[in-house]
């Protein structure tokens, strides 16, 4: 199935290209913040999934282009991503011509994992501000692991028990020396969309293929077979790490072909069996308020290769 919010909040089931209003089905909905329903719609989807199919099978069909597509997980507790999970996106950041060139870049066995602010998360067709006018902003095209159980401690053979599904994802990057949690947590620097596709409805976690264009420039071209840990092990490492939730969202890794996000740009990924996600990049940077000071002006300008 897959599941999408749309227009003011509400849910829908997407079939072909059009997509079902089934929001009066979802108990405690209300189109406000924190849409804490969905989060409930997600641990409860066995019991609830009848009432929506029954309901997608009735309604009216809407066509997808006259509806404006939500984030399909509002708020998640927490978004935990996993760093350099990809060996050629490793030779890239750190050989000749690539971002952090001579750099030592380690992989996600060395530097675990680390977290991302909700309030980074945005989605399709939305658009993005950069933070720092001298300062390089990376795209990594990724698949979210969206979570359906709360979960402590799972193994990897147990890991398909609690999740939910999968969605597209990107994890925006400023490159510099700050830890992760600062360069990729700034608001819309996480776009995931277009709607979560129910793990049931893929064939293989282990060999999707998904593909970034920035403009008409296809710059990434992945399959989670390359992966260094499987969104398995993922899974597994981040419920060792710390409790999972129902909608909690794990950002697997990017592939090879990470590039520059300029003002005025266009992303678009595409994951094979999920769907696109378009994301635009306004053509002005943010603006600090005014009197943030000489401290706010070494983050703008600070480079480096990554701790």
């Amino acid at each position: 199935m897959k599941i999408a919010l749309f227009d003011d909040w509400r849910v829908g089931i997407v079939m072909d290209d059009t997509i079902a209003d089934v929001t009066s089905q979802v108990p405690a909905w209300d189109p406000k913040w924190p849409y804490n329903w969905m989060l409930s719609l997600i641990e409860d989807f066995v019991n609830i999934r009848p009432r929506l199919e029954s309901a997608a099978s009735a309604a009216p069909k809407l066509a997808l282009s006259n509806v404006k597509l939500r984030p399909p997980v509002p708020v998640p507790t927490k978004i935990v991503a996993a760093p350099v999970n990809y060996a050629l996106h490793q030779q890239e950041m750190g050989g000749e011509g690539g971002v952090y060139a001579g750099a030592q870049i380690k992989t996600i066995e060395d530097y675990g994992l680390f977290l991302k602010p909700s309030s980074a998360i945005v989605g399709h067709e939305d658009t993005i501000t950069l933070p720092f006018v001298k300062r390089r902003t990376d795209h990594e095209a990724e698949i979210g692991i969206v979570i359906g159980k709360k979960a402590f401690n799972v193994t990897e053979d147990d890991a398909d028990s609690v999740i939910f599904g999968v969605t597209g994802l990107l994890d925006l990057s400023v490159r510099g020396q700050e830890d992760r949690p600062f360069r990729k947590g700034f608001d819309g620097f996480c776009p995931i969309g277009p709607w979560i596709v129910t793990l049931d409805e893929l064939p293989s976690l282990d060999a999707m293929t998904f593909r970034l264009w920035v403009n008409d420039d296809l710059r990434q071209n992945g399959n989670t077979q390359n992966m260094i840990y499987s969104m398995r092990r993922l899974v597994a490492l981040a419920s060792y790490q710390c409790t999972l939730f129902p909608g909690d969202i794990i950002a697997s890794g990017t592939p090879a072909g990470v590039g520059e996000v300029r003002p005025g740009d266009t992303l678009h990924l595409q994951v094979d069996g999920v769907g696109d996600l378009i994301i635009h990049v306004s053509r002005q940077f943010a603006e600090p308020a005014v009197g943030m000071g000489p401290w706010f002006d070494k983050f703008q300008s600070a480079r480096g290769a990554p701790q």
